[in-house]
């Protein structure tokens, strides 16, 4: 390990740090639940590493240079800045969660009509003991606001929030331990290059030195890529006081292309962010989500030109609709993330015999430290399981329905580890193993009793939707932090985060529901979800033998990949392309890996790796502007606009 390694990883967690962390939390929180929904001023949670966290962290890091310059007793040292970075990206995509989580919790005794013929179907099969009472004044008043001088119903949320939080903080600590297990193996042996925890290292390198400016912020390039961003970002905010200026809105706007009638149908955006962390994207990988993605487009078209075949996909999934030309891609791409997961656990075999001799000799710290993770381990896992059955699920159906989840959140964090894409996500009719049941095996084999808690189960309602819990933080957290010299600080900083960032998010949506309303600010979802229970309890889907042979295909194409990048060392194509050929990363934001494919090939073809490392702190510089734009945005609309805010983030 280099010097500069040693040092990051020397940084110590403090009590001060963690103490500020949940303070940021409570903060953020308050801001992106309550503030900016009530001003419509944005949407702050859309990726594994979003922007719930690094408004935070960009705000902290200015603040800290001004005590500084100030007051240099009260500036925070590295290392606590890290903390609260680390703290903040646990919790920062719960506030995407907990919104479907309150909202499906009160929505079936309230939306239950004659027409959708939700009692007769599935109301005796959901686990109400698990739901807050469907008394009118805990659920009309959460849809449609409290009378004037009437408290919340509290005491009705008590015992949801504790079982769902209960078992939240189980897949915590199985993700935990499972990535302490596999940390050696990712660093050391894969050697993979974690962007998303490159970035605040770099981006708080030199600061516990004497200088004022530090690190890359002393270099002219950054500031050159601040401007190209913020500038524009400053006349915006001035023509929400001057209404005729036209706006800017070359990094805010989606523009949407179609040739032949619609048949070809993309979308364009350039996003900063995405810019900034792909900067630090292995070429490999990039390109290889570049051809995929041009392969999905075109096979999509071709479905819209030739006909999709009929392999009897329903469509119908935990959080909506699908068409069956998008099923047939997801199918596809997760025979490939299941093979890569079983070629992830096959090239580790020396390192996981190597941790389970420590673990039964229990020799060394190396050797108590994995000993206490498989402890973890299993009783997170008996936890879950438990929890499941209490839902009514047979003990067969929740230990697949986990392993399921387990490989696809597992393959996301060492993906995203490898990519720094922070836009990737396992596809959400698969992510928790739903389609994997319903599509595959058949939900006719599933009967209503143990299918309607199986939806629960696999729905937004358990931890999380598509952008995943805590899991893409805690994997990096061995890189930012030694989990050698600190174990016990960071499972403290991952239990302490996690929970507070639950409960204030819980508390914030409750308070903003029963003061204005819940269906102004929580859409109409909710009653797509137990409308998909009702089409598939009545319409039972049966296993196809097209699905299965589509799920081996994709399956096979990553294994002779795979293969030829283990033959070949100079095989450019990575099977990541593959697994998120239909995700949101591929279709909305290829133009960004295009540029900084063309952009990195360029500079290493002619400058080298020294062309690439000094063209780091633009990009760096990119993404900073971006955020502190968009803090300045929130700052003008809270004070000047506290009812009518300006949208300046989203997808």
């Amino acid at each position: 390990m280099n010097h500069e390694s040693q040092s990051d990883s020397a940084a110590r967690i403090t009590v001060r740090a963690l103490v500020l962390g949940m303070a940021t939390i409570l903060a953020t929180f308050y801001y992106v639940i309550q503030i900016a929904q009530r001003q419509g001023s944005g949407s702050y949670v859309h990726a594994q590493y979003p922007m719930a966290a690094f408004m935070p962290f960009v705000a902290w890091l200015f603040f800290n240079t001004l005590l500084k310059v100030l007051v240099p007793r009260f500036a925070l040292r590295r290392a606590e800045l890290l903390t609260i970075f680390a703290m903040t990206w646990i919790v920062a995509t719960i506030p995407a969660w907990v919104g479907p989580w309150a909202s499906k919790l009160a929505s079936p005794s309230q939306f239950a009509t004659n027409e959708n013929q939700w009692v007769e179907t599935f109301f005796g099969h959901l686990p109400w003991h698990l739901f807050p009472s469907t008394t009118s004044v805990v659920i009309d008043y959460f849809w449609y606001g409290l009378p004037q001088g009437m408290s919340a119903p509290w005491g009705a949320w008590i015992w949801p929030v504790v079982a769902w939080l209960g078992v939240a903080v189980a897949v915590v600590v199985f993700g935990f331990c499972l990535l302490v297990l596999f940390q050696r193996q990712w660093q050391v042996a894969e050697k993979l290059t974690y962007p998303l925890a490159q970035m605040p290292l770099d981006l708080t390198r030199g600061f516990d030195g004497p200088r004022r400016l530090f690190g890359v912020y002393r270099n002219k390039i950054f500031w050159i890529g601040f401007g190209v961003v913020f500038f524009p970002q400053l006349y915006n905010i001035a023509t929400y006081f001057s209404p005729g200026l036209p706006p800017l809105e070359v990094f805010w706007t989606y523009y949407i292309f179609q040739l032949e009638d619609g048949l070809f149908t993309g979308y364009i955006r350039v996003m900063p962010l995405m810019l900034m962390v792909i900067y630090l994207c292995p070429v490999d990988i990039l390109g290889s989500m570049l051809l995929f993605h041009w392969i999905a487009f075109f096979k999509q078209a071709a479905m819209k030109r030739f006909g999709t075949p009929d392999l009897g996909f329903s469509g119908v999934s935990a959080e909506g609709m699908f068409t069956e030309g998008q099923l047939i891609l997801k199918t596809e791409s997760h025979g490939a993330l299941v093979f890569l997961f079983f070629w992830s656990l096959w090239i580790a075999r020396d390192h996981l015999r190597k941790v389970w001799k420590q673990v039964r000799s229990g020799d060394g710290r190396q050797g108590e430290v994995y000993r206490v993770a498989v402890i973890g381990l299993v009783t997170s896992v008996a936890c879950v399981l438990i929890f499941a059955s209490y839902l009514g699920l047979s003990l067969p159906l929740a230990a697949g329905v986990f392993v399921l989840m387990t490989i696809a959140y597992f393959m996301t964090v060492k993906l995203l580890a490898a990519s720094g894409c922070a836009y990737i996500y396992a596809d959400r009719p698969y992510m928790k193993g739903e389609s994997f049941f319903t599509e595959l095996i058949g939900s006719i084999y599933i009967s209503p009793q143990r299918l309607v808690p199986f939806k629960i189960f696999t729905s937004y309602i358990f931890f999380g939707h598509f952008t995943i819990p805590a899991w893409p933080a805690m994997g990096h957290l061995t890189r930012i932090f030694s989990f050698g010299s600190q174990p016990g600080r960071i499972t403290a900083l991952v239990l302490i985060a996690f929970p507070v960032g639950f409960l204030t998010a819980v508390w914030a949506i409750l308070d903003l529901s029963y003061d204005e309303g819940a269906t102004l600010y929580l859409g109409e979802r909710h009653t797509w979800f137990y409308d998909g229970i009702t089409t598939l309890l009545q319409n039972p889907v049966v296993p196809n033998i097209g699905k299965w042979l589509l799920w081996a295909i994709g399956f096979a194409e990553a294994g002779f990949i795979t293969m030829l990048r283990a033959r070949f060392h100079w095989f450019p194509i990575h099977p990541i392309g593959l697994i998120f050929q239909s995700t949101h990363a591929a279709w909305w934001y290829w133009v960004n890996f295009l540029l900084i494919f063309i952009i990195k090939l360029t500079l290493l073809r002619y400058g080298g790796v020294k062309a690439y490392v000094a063209g780091k702190p633009f990009f760096y510089g990119l993404g900073i502007g971006y955020v502190a734009g968009v803090i300045v945005s929130t700052f003008v609309d809270t004070i000047w606009f506290p009812s009518a805010g300006h949208r300046v983030h989203a997808w």
